[in-house]
């Protein structure tokens, strides 16, 4: 399938992309000050800069966006047909990046959570897996 926009205007679109304070990332804080669960965000000394740290908890949160994260067995995480390699090689980097951060956190103590953009489609179920994760 070729691109339906321009090479400009697909640049254009993608430089908009942001990668802080994004939808998902707005809906776990949320659900985090529903449990009333101190955090901070985006904390530059950890690996991987982690979208949340709920240092009380020991707990670090990633929310993964399914495209650029690359979720298994998710349709949002489908590359597309034009400029296949690049992608495959963008995503495959991303995934790589996210074991290593994942390992380094891990080794100073930290536990991980994983919160996939697909998955904040029903809010109450992330909302049951923080309370167990945090024995609310």
């Amino acid at each position: 399938m070729v691109d339906v926009y321009s090479k400009s205007k697909r640049s254009d679109i993608m430089s908009r992309v942001k990668n802080r304070r994004t939808s998902p990332e707005e809906k776990v804080a949320d659900l985090l000050k529903e449990l009333s669960i101190k955090y901070r965000r985006n904390v530059k000394i950890l690996p991987g800069q982690p979208d949340f740290v709920i240092k009380s908890k020991n707990t670090v949160i990633f929310v993964n966006g399914c495209f650029w994260h690359g979720h298994p067995n998710c349709k949002r995480a489908k590359l597309p047909d034009s400029n296949r390699d690049f992608w495959e090689k963008k995503i495959s980097s991303n995934k790589r990046r996210d074991r290593r951060n994942a390992i380094k956190l891990r080794k100073k103590g930290w536990h991980i959570l994983t919160i996939w953009q697909c998955r904040l489609r029903k809010p109450e179920k992330v909302l049951m897996r923080f309370k167990k994760q945090f024995g609310l």
